[in-house]
């Protein structure tokens, strides 16, 4: 979850390649043409500080430290394993408690937070915090930790907060902040979920109307802007070439009709730096202005070592679609089976990948990918047929065009946002 606060797209192009999707005005797009600059980009080392804030109502107070090793190193390793090594996030924790000047109750902390009522809260942590961290302005992540104990600490309130103008406090100007309001234990990978909307990567999970349902039916497991509870949390491969952390040279764009053969790399694997163009990493196949079919390799390695199950994993990708809302659609790959019960968050996608022989066809599209046999370095061969569109497709002007559409997005302009 987060609640995001956003300037439009930036104006650096990221990928000049016929398949990287136009960006959108659409909260979090996942179009990767551009940079959204009112976020920072996780390439090198970004500074983070974590604190600690405690209330008039706070009971018997932790050692800090012991709090911090829930969610660190934890978090820092996640990234630099996702990133192949190229991003750092250099974490600095006050070990001291920092009390609020109200009650945790006066805060009414919840989910759907009433917008003065959070506002006032961080208005509140940013000034007593000020004298205890020099320049916290100068953190490009702060996360404002609340004692896990507090009667009125809500663990589904854990959000991002971004500010489409910087709040300032005395000589210091916030963009961002993570609030963090998880009870002991926390969830899984949640302060990597929440890290990740810093970054301009959406929620793909699926809030049922009323918050009673599934919320995993988008994704399943599979990345963990999904679920942070999820067996293979590695992001996805369109998420890792919109980050940075993958480059043009690792992607197979399929964008006329034909038949092209590809060799898909663990996803999880080291990047082969001596040859890049031949570690391709994802097979991008081109559906219409703002839409994709992707392929990419998935195997119990790094932070998907608890994987349900291996192959080719295949999902859609919308840039058109809003954080929430399903901008990433993971295809079933055996929608009569599940697998995984009691321990995956959508069991009927925890199967979602192919194995050696089996095949998927979009007869919508007239796109058809078969798996074919596992490499030595344990990958896998792939074939994929992409068909002449037909009439009523063209009509409708969905058929690949020469170039990429120029992105047209307004800037957003309200202070605190929704929630993700």
């Amino acid at each position: 979850m987060g609640s995001t606060l956003t300037a439009g797209p930036g104006t650096a192009a990221l990928a000049d390649e016929p398949c990287g999707l136009p960006r959108s005005a659409h909260h979090h797009s996942e179009g990767i043409d551009t940079w959204n600059e009112a976020y920072p980009r996780p390439v090198g080392a970004l500074d983070a500080v974590m604190v600690f804030l405690s209330f008039p109502d706070s009971g018997d107070l932790l050692d800090p430290a012991v709090i911090a090793a829930d969610h660190t190193p934890a978090t820092d390793d996640f990234f630099r394993r996702a990133s192949y090594g190229q991003f750092e996030l250099a974490m600095d924790v006050v070990p001291r408690w920092t009390e609020m000047p109200a009650p945790s109750t006066h805060y009414a902390v919840q989910r759907d937070w009433d917008a003065q009522l959070r506002t006032a809260y961080l208005r509140d942590a940013l000034t007593v915090l000020a004298p205890v961290v020099e320049d916290l302005g100068a953190y490009d992540v702060i996360y404002l930790v609340a004692d896990p104990h507090a009667p009125g600490v809500d663990s589904d309130a854990t959000k991002v907060v971004n500010f489409h103008e910087p709040l300032r406090v005395g000589d210091t100007e916030i963009s961002r902040v993570v609030t963090v309001f998880e009870k002991r234990p926390p969830d899984r990978n949640v302060l990597a979920h929440e890290t990740g909307h810093i970054f301009d990567l959406p929620d793909l999970y699926n809030r049922p109307v009323g918050d009673h349902g599934d919320w995993d039916t988008h994704v399943g497991d599979w990345d963990l802007m999904g679920s942070q509870f999820g067996l293979a949390p590695e992001p996805f491969a369109w998420h890792k070439w919109k980050l940075g952390w993958l480059t043009t040279e690792h992607v197979d764009c399929v964008r006329s009709p034909g038949t092209t053969r590809h060799t898909l790399q663990p996803l999880t694997a080291p990047l082969d730096a001596a040859n890049p163009a031949a570690d391709t990493r994802l097979a991008v196949i081109r559906l219409g202005r703002t839409e994709v079919l992707v392929a990419e390799a998935r195997t119990r390695e790094g932070n998907d070592k608890r994987a349900c199950t291996q192959g080719v994993l295949l999902y859609k990708v919308r840039s058109d679609v809003a954080s929430a809302d399903g901008p990433i659609q993971v295809i079933d790959g055996h929608p009569g089976t599940g697998a995984c019960h009691g321990s995956s968050v959508h069991p009927r996608l925890a199967d979602a990948p192919l194995g050696t022989g089996e095949s998927y066809h979009d007869r919508e599209h007239g796109v058809r990918v078969e798996v074919g046999d596992r490499t030595p370095a344990g990958g896998w061969n792939l074939k994929i047929v992409k068909e002449w569109p037909s009439v009523s497709v063209r009509r409708q002007g969905l058929e690949p065009r020469t170039r990429c559409l120029p992105c047209r997005c307004a800037a957003r302009d309200s202070n605190p946002g929704p929630a993700d």
